[in-house]
């Protein structure tokens, strides 16, 4: 397989170009983490992607809404505190829109897909991938279009009791209901 410097050739075999293959390998991952959760992990169907969603991570009381990106440009061993990545103006506006918890994911692949699986008689391992997250909030984009994600949280088995608690504190009462 090429590197991202040079120009891709897909093998006769392949119908994926390698944004497409990264894009694909992004959500097997976020899958892989679900199903260890024993959460189901749901895409947007085509055309149908009208808050800039992609995916649903399910919980027995509800959804929380997921945007998985993956990229080659970062690596896992980088000591920037933070990935960055710029918010469409279109995507924004959908969000303001949506009430449940709102999570944006970055998957970080190495640069050739050849090396994203390893196969050996022990199994079959992610190599070189991690995940990274953080939740969008109201207000986050009235001065900068930039999704700062920390490198501090992995997208691993225990980010998703947090993100089903973020959830579940949507039908928590506050006790403010009572003052009124």
């Amino acid at each position: 397989m090429p590197t991202t410097s040079e120009p891709e050739v897909l093998l006769p075999f392949q119908q994926l170009d390698l944004n497409a293959r990264k894009g694909r390998f992004g959500v097997v991952y976020m899958r892989a983490i679900a199903g260890q959760a024993g959460c189901g992990f749901n895409e947007t169907s085509p055309g149908e992607d009208t808050l800039a969603v992609d995916h649903f991570l399910d919980f027995p009381e509800g959804s929380v809404r997921v945007q998985v990106k993956t990229t080659a440009t970062a690596a896992i061993d980088d000591t920037d505190e933070y990935l960055s990545f710029s918010a469409e103006d279109k995507w924004i506006a959908k969000w303001a829109r949506v009430q449940v918890p709102l999570y944006f994911v970055i998957v970080v692949v190495p640069t050739v897909s050849d090396s994203w699986l390893a196969h050996d008689t022990t199994g079959t391992k992610m190599v070189g991938t991690a995940a990274y997250w953080v939740r969008l909030t109201a207000g986050q984009f009235d001065t900068t279009k930039t999704i700062k994600v920390p490198r501090a949280q992995r997208v691993t088995l225990d980010t998703i009791p947090t993100w089903h608690a973020d959830l579940m504190n949507l039908y928590t009462p506050t006790g403010k209901e009572d003052a009124a």
